[in-house]
C-alpha cells in the first residue's frame, strides 16, 4: 500500500526549514545589513554626496547653490533551487521530523549559497545610478597590497596589513558607533600567517592562537569570519575582505519557498523542493577594504 502524504507535512517540513535557517545562519548572515523585497530590482540605499559652507564676503548678494551628488544602489535577484527525490516509505515518515535530513541538508545549502552571494559581492561591480543601470568597480584605493614602501603582495596575512586595513578605514573617516564594527573574513591559511607573525609567548601570538582554536574571534578591533572559499585575483592572491554591518546589503525574495509533492513523471516518487531569491551588493565603497595576501 502506497504511504500517502499528510496534509501536515509540507506546513511542518517548511516550519523546521525556517527554524534551522534561524538558529544557525550563513556565516555572513550576522555581519551585513538584510531586507525583504519584491519585484524585479530592489533600491538598497540611497546616498547623497558631501557638501561645504562658504564664506560669505558680500551683503545682499544672491542666493548661490550648492550641488549635491545623489547616489543609489540597487540589487537583481538571482533565482536558486534544490530538488531531493525521496525513494523510501520511512524516509518519507521522518519529514515531519525537526531533525529530518532533508530539512538540515537544504538548510545548509541555503545558507551556502547566502554565503557565496555575499563574498561575491565584497569585490564586484555594484549597480548604481537612477535605475542601476550604471557599474560601480570596486575602488583600488581602499586595497593593502603591500606591507611596506617597496612590498608587494606576496606575504600573508600579518600584522602590517591589519594595520594598514585600520589606516584605510581611518582615513575614510570611519567612527565605530557600535552598529558598525569591523569584520574580516578570513581562510586557514591566513591564521596560519597570523599565527606565525608573532613571537612564540607574547602575548599576541596567545591571542591569536585563541583565535585560530576558536576560542575567541576578535583582535586588534577585528571580528573575524573564518570562510574557506575567498575569491582570489589573477595573481593567485587570496582577497580578503574588511568590511561593516552597513558596507554590504543582502536582500531576499519572497523568502524560501517549499513544496512536497509527487511526482507521476517519476513513478510517483516523492519530492522535496525549495526555491529562493537573493542578491547583495557593497553600499559604499569606503566601507569596505581589500587585504591581499599569498598563499
Amino acid at each position: 500500500m502506497a504511504f500517502e502524504i499528510p496534509d501536515h507535512f509540507h506546513r511542518t517540513f517548511t516550519t523546521n526549514v525556517e527554524l534551522l535557517l534561524c538558529q544557525k545562519t550563513s556565516r555572513f548572515g550576522g555581519a551585513v545589513a538584510t531586507g525583504g523585497y519584491s519585484g524585479e530590482a530592489a533600491q538598497v540605499v540611497k546616498q547623497f554626496g558631501e557638501v561645504e559652507f562658504t564664506e560669505k564676503t558680500t551683503r545682499h548678494d544672491d542666493t548661490n547653490f550648492s550641488d549635491i551628488q545623489h547616489k543609489q544602489r540597487w540589487i537583481f535577484p538571482s533565482d536558486f533551487d534544490l530538488a531531493l527525490p525521496v525513494d523510501r516509505e520511512d524516509e518519507l515518515k521522518m519529514l515531519d521530523s525537526p531533525l529530518s535530513p532533508y530539512a538540515l541538508a537544504m538548510r545548509a545549502a541555503w545558507n551556502r549559497k547566502k554565503d557565496a552571494v555575499v563574498s561575491a559581492a565584497f569585490f564586484a561591480s555594484a549597480k548604481t545610478g537612477k535605475n542601476g543601470s550604471t557599474s560601480t568597480a570596486f575602488d583600488t584605493a581602499n586595497q593593502v597590497v603591500a606591507v611596506a614602501a617597496g612590498a608587494s603582495a606576496a606575504t600573508g596575512l600579518n600584522l602590517e596589513k591589519l594595520i594598514q586595513a585600520k589606516e584605510i578605514f581611518v582615513g575614510n573617516e570611519y567612527e565605530d558607533d557600535g552598529e558598525n564594527e569591523l569584520y574580516m573574513a578570513i581562510g586557514k591559511k591566513q591564521l596560519s600567517n597570523l599565527l606565525r607573525s608573532f613571537e612564540v609567548g607574547s602575548a599576541d601570538h596567545n591571542d591569536v592562537k585563541a583565535l585560530v582554536a576558536g576560542e575567541v574571534n576578535q583582535f586588534m578591533g577585528f571580528t573575524f569570519i573564518k570562510y574557506q572559499s575567498l575569491p582570489t585575483d589573477a595573481n593567485g592572491y587570496r582577497r580578503c575582505p574588511v568590511w561593516t554591518r552597513s558596507g554590504i546589503h543582502l536582500g531576499t525574495w519572497n523568502d524560501l519557498t517549499t513544496r512536497i509533492g509527487e511526482r507521476p513523471d517519476k513513478k510517483y516518487l516523492t519530492q522535496v523542493f525549495m526555491k529562493g531569491s537573493i542578491a547583495a551588493t557593497r553600499t559604499q565603497e569606503k566601507r569596505v577594504v581589500e587585504v591581499k595576501c599569498s598563499e
